[in-house]
């Protein structure tokens, strides 16, 4: 019987709620730090306070990402690829990675194996 395939191509997590991942966004009028409510070698799910409405689907956005404990912030950039559902108070931001350094990636491989054996893996 063959595999089931993973509709994902990339792990994703979820950052432990007192070791938050922190984004640092810098996109066309906007500078803030937010925290990921998940991560991947692919992108970031980044939750967003309401005042971020003028994000547009497809926006390059600059993101520096500060990952907890003792790996290395990184920077990269990323598309918003996805505008999810908004409370009054939020929404959720998918960002996709498209220029992440190498360094970057490494860190970024090592923390999302951490969560994996923590069993912090979203479907």
């Amino acid at each position: 019987m063959p595999p089931i395939q993973e509709k994902r191509k990339y792990v994703r997590v979820k950052p432990l709620e007192n070791e938050p991942v922190e984004i640092h966004l810098m996109g066309t009028a906007l500078l803030d730090v937010l925290h990921a409510s998940d991560i991947s070698m692919g992108g970031v799910g980044i939750v967003a306070p309401n005042h971020f409405d003028e994000w547009d689907m497809n926006e390059t956005v600059e993101i520096l990402v500060a990952l907890p404990g003792d790996l290395a912030d990184f920077m990269a950039k990323g598309v918003i690829k996805q505008i999810g559902k908004k409370s009054k108070e939020s929404g959720i931001y998918g960002v996709q990675f498209t220029a992440m350094g190498p360094k970057g990636k490494q860190d970024l491989q090592v923390y999302v194996n951490r969560m994996v054996r923590q069993g912090r893996v979203l479907n």
